[in-house]
């Protein structure tokens, strides 16, 4: 084959101006060998042809976007009250509701579906389960989870009564018998306990992902809305007693939530500390952090507040009058003043 490809090929290639056919009526010969039309012949230029220029020169204005300049939403009175609405949405994510959710819907499964793997279980002691399957009774399970939903219950040695401890990692979709549909993407793990002995209670959460439930009597609670949540908390309670007269707090807030509807849509608490007098604050109206909250055009209100930043560190007036600086795009617009009871107004639970 080789032997008399070659020459062919060159043969070819050989061609020139004269041995290829002539151009039809309108048409020009470009490199010896194309035809090409003619456009001078038909009295045509290229300024007729595009008018506005080549695609190089042609004016772009029409399909640039101007966005118009952006301009403050909301004023000082106005920012003031979404932060104490930021502090209570914070407190609304209620990691009990999501966890309790779960274990309604997972107890609809039936011994195939899902299909648990236990040996996982016995090397970790929790529940994994991977699979995509329709329950007989009704239902189905998609995804996967890694769970353990521990509940009420008094720990070994006594020392603390839990009433809820749960932990939840994965993407799950599941149906119940009823229609009802529970999604969880993410991850969480939380506890609430109190001291056998003194009754001050302990609360923590960490919590990130989406995660919703249509089940009617959630209607109303953070599973009937659709939010991205990052949440971390710690916070301890002391009851009234000869150590702590009066009682006393300290909680810790660092959050992050989106696909909140009305005036704000997102919101951050970056590392909101606050901690009683009756621990030793030298300032117990006002936290250290920031709280900030987004508009719906796209625009973050963040505030700093001057609170001891660490159990043992000093705050004092002017840095302690429970205000804080409120800057928009780098620019400073004022003070706000939020009332931080929204933060500690509770005894038996941090959540709403």
């Amino acid at each position: 084959m080789k032997t008399w490809l070659t020459p062919m090929l060159l043969v070819a290639w050989g061609c020139g101006d004269a041995e290829t056919p002539a151009c039809a009526e309108g048409f020009i010969k470009k490199q010896g060998r194309w035809c090409v039309f003619d456009e001078g012949a038909s009295g045509l230029s290229s300024a007729e042809t595009n008018p506005e220029g080549s695609g190089e020169s042609q004016e772009v204005e029409d399909y640039v976007h101007d966005p118009k300049d952006p301009e403050v939403a909301l004023g000082l009175a106005e920012i003031e009250q979404a932060m104490e609405e930021a502090v209570q949405i914070v407190r609304w994510v209620d990691p009990a509701k999501m966890h309790d959710a779960y274990d309604q819907v997972e107890a609809d499964g039936d011994d195939n579906c899902p299909e648990y793997d236990d040996e996982y279980y016995e090397d970790n002691e929790r529940y994994h389960w991977r699979d995509a399957c329709a329950v007989a009774s009704g239902g189905s399970f998609s995804g996967y989870a890694y769970t353990n939903y521990y509940g009420a219950y008094l720990d070994e040695s006594e020392t603390y009564d839990y009433s809820g401890h749960a932990y939840f990692n994965g993407s799950a979709r599941i149906e119940d018998s009823r229609g009802n549909t529970f999604i969880g993407g993410g991850s969480s793990s939380y506890y609430e306990r109190r001291h056998t002995s003194s009754g001050d209670g302990a609360f923590y959460q960490s919590m990130n992902g989406n995660y919703r439930f249509d089940e009617p009597g959630y209607e109303g609670s953070w599973l009937a809305a659709d939010l991205s949540v990052s949440v971390y908390h710690t916070s301890t309670m002391y009851v009234d007693d000869a150590d702590h007269y009066g009682g006393a707090f300290s909680v810790f807030w660092d959050a992050s939530i989106s696909g909140i509807v009305g005036e704000i849509n997102s919101l951050r608490l970056e590392d909101v500390y606050m901690y009683s007098e009756n621990l030793g604050s030298m300032c117990e109206i006002e936290p250290s952090g920031t709280i900030a909250v987004r508009d719906n055009d796209g625009n973050w209100y963040e505030a700093e507040f001057d609170g001891p930043k660490y159990y043992g560190a000093g705050a004092f007036p002017p840095d302690c009058d429970g205000c804080g600086k409120v800057y928009w795009r780098g620019e400073l617009l004022g003070e706000v003043c939020p009332d931080f009871g929204v933060l500690v107004n509770w005894t038996e639970r941090p959540w709403l």
